[in-house]
C-alpha cells in the first residue's frame, strides 16, 4: 500500500490538470525560439558586417548574450510551467480529494470529503471547449477550496459527488457518542432526514 494511502483508501481517479493550461506556456517558448533564431542569422559573420560594419569584436559576446537571454526566459517560463503541470497529480479516492505537487509528489493540499458541504463544478467557456473546468469545494469549516483545471470535469465531478456522498451517508448514521459527523456541523433531524430523501 502506498505510504501516503489511510487505511482502507483506495484510488478512485488520478490524473493531471489539463494539458489546455500548457498552450501558452508552448506557444511563448516557441516564439522565443523563433525570435532568438532570426537574431542568432543575423549576428552570423556576413550578415553582421552588413549591418554593423566595424563592430566584429562585439559579435561573439553578443551571441553569448543572446544564448543566455533566451535560455533564462525559457527556463523561467515555458519550461517552469511544462514541469509544473508534469508534476501536478490530483487523486480522488474513497475518502479524500488530494493535491499532490513537486517531482517527488509531495501532498500540497488535502481535502477531507466528511468536510464538503457541497461540490460545485465551474466552467469557462474555453474550458468547456475541452471539457475541463474548476471544481468548487464549500466545506463546512474553513473558506471555499478551488481544484483547478481538473480535466473531463463531469467524470471527475460525478465521481466526487458519488464519494462525497457515500462517506456522507456513512458519517450521518453514526450515533452522537461515535461521532455522528452532521451534528458536528449543526444539522438538525429533520435537515438529515430530508438530506437522505434527496441524496
Amino acid at each position: 500500500m502506498r505510504n501516503w494511502l489511510l487505511e482502507d483508501e483506495q484510488v478512485v481517479i488520478r490524473c493531471r490538470p489539463h494539458s489546455r493550461i500548457l498552450v501558452w506556456p508552448i506557444t511563448v517558448g516557441l516564439l522565443l525560439v523563433l525570435v532568438g533564431s532570426a537574431a542568432l542569422a543575423k549576428l552570423q559573420p556576413v550578415p553582421f558586417a552588413g549591418w554593423a560594419p566595424g563592430a566584429d569584436p562585439w559579435r561573439e559576446p553578443a551571441i553569448v548574450l543572446l544564448v543566455a537571454v533566451v535560455v533564462i526566459l525559457e527556463l523561467a517560463y515555458p519550461v517552469r510551467r511544462v514541469l509544473r503541470w508534469a508534476w501536478t497529480r490530483y487523486i480522488l479516492s474513497n475518502q479524500r480529494l488530494l493535491v499532490r505537487r513537486g517531482p517527488w509528489g509531495r501532498i500540497e493540499e488535502i481535502h477531507v470529503l466528511e468536510q464538503v458541504q457541497e461540490v460545485r463544478p465551474v466552467q469557462n467557456w474555453r474550458q468547456r471547449m475541452v471539457g475541463s473546468g474548476d471544481l468548487q469545494l464549500h466545506m463546512y469549516r474553513g473558506a471555499m477550496r478551488t481544484v483547478a483545471e481538473v480535466p473531463v470535469l463531469n467524470r471527475f465531478n460525478g465521481e466526487t459527488q458519488h464519494v462525497w456522498t457515500r462517506v456522507f451517508r456513512a458519517s450521518i448514521q453514526q450515533t452522537p457518542h461515535q461521532g455522528d459527523y452532521a451534528g458536528e456541523v449543526g444539522m438538525t433531524e429533520k435537515e438529515r432526514r430530508k438530506l437522505g430523501r434527496n441524496n
